[in-house]
């Protein structure tokens, strides 16, 4: 395979990426709504802590842990700041106080 056909599929790969990003990013705030519908707080350390585990388990050694971990960490550190701003819209709205 040239390198011009690896990057086009690195490029398409990218966007597969992109986009299960935008729907995790989707999912993270309904699942804020829901935690503070519930009274729940919006960090879950120890659901945080699966999900790595999990991550790492399915990523073999395609990439070094210390990667997966970074990788996670931030799109974990990304759908706990969509859920602070569900719930500083819903305060703002008068809808929290319910």
């Amino acid at each position: 395979m040239k390198l011009e056909e690896s990057r086009k599929l690195i490029d398409e790969i990218d966007s597969e990426i992109v986009t299960l990003l935008r729907r995790r990013a989707a999912l993270a705030r309904h699942i804020g709504q829901v935690k503070l519908q519930a009274g729940l707080p919006i960090a879950d350390r120890e659901r945080e802590k699966g999900v790595i585990r999990r991550a790492l388990h399915e990523n073999g050694d395609a990439l070094s842990d210390r990667a997966v971990i970074a990788i996670y960490r931030e799109i974990l550190s990304e759908s706990r700041r969509i859920q602070d701003a569900v719930a500083s819209e819903l305060a703002a709205s008068g809808e929290l106080c319910k």
